[in-house]
């Protein structure tokens, strides 16, 4: 699964599932690296080029082949990923699963098998798939969190405790960076100067 919003902070997951059960230690997080803006496409064709590239240079950790990889996306996706794994040399059961209708596409066909939603094929590949995306998610918000806090660190005034105070006191980075200075000033803990510096810090940030 790829995750990211407007591009910011790729990542990607693996979920394992053997014997029909998850797992997690064998569970790996991927930074995006190579890809530029939002591509998921990109992002899948590097993420599989990483995981088989490990697994050809003997890496202990990644060296166990799955039988069947499930890409989370469509035909575009599962193209992607096919491609890159042919390229280097494996022959891996690829297909992809299509979260809106739950479609399941192969790559010699440019329609997708419906399974009936009981099916448990199309169950177990839907736990494959959500594992996979809260793996995903998960990352995501820890390397969100660690940027957003970096930036409030840069403004003056700010230290370990009054960035907590602010973080506490919205419920997300964005409503810090779009409140008004009267919005910050009126937070405990937070003195009229350090409520101008932190609005200032980000308005003049997104007027360059």
């Amino acid at each position: 699964d790829i995750c990211n919003i407007s591009g910011v902070d790729k990542v990607a997951s693996q979920s394992v599932f053997i014997g029909g059960r998850p797992s997690p230690a064998d569970y790996r997080k991927y930074k995006i690296k190579t890809v530029e803006g939002s591509d998921d496409f990109k992002c899948m064709e590097e993420v599989i080029r990483r995981r088989l590239t490990r697994a050809s240079e003997e890496d202990d950790k990644f060296n166990y082949l799955p039988d069947l990889i499930v890409i989370d996306g469509g035909k575009g996706q599962l193209s992607s990923a096919y491609s890159v794994m042919k390229e280097l040399g494996y022959d891996i059961a690829m297909v992809s699963l299509a979260e809106r209708e739950e479609e399941i596409f192969t790559p010699f066909s440019p329609d997708p098998i419906v399974l009936t939603r009981d099916n448990y094929a199309l169950r177990l590949m839907q736990r494959v798939r959500d594992e996979a995306h809260r793996f995903a998610v998960t990352y995501h918000r820890k390397l969100r969190s660690k940027r957003y806090f970096s930036e409030l660190d840069e403004v003056e005034g700010i230290g370990p405790k009054r960035r907590k105070i602010l973080l506490k006191a919205f419920e997300n980075f964005e409503g810090i960076k779009e409140a008004s200075v009267e919005t910050l000033s009126a937070i405990e803990g937070i003195d009229s100067k350090t409520a101008h510096n932190v609005y200032d810090y980000f308005h003049k940030k997104d007027d360059k």
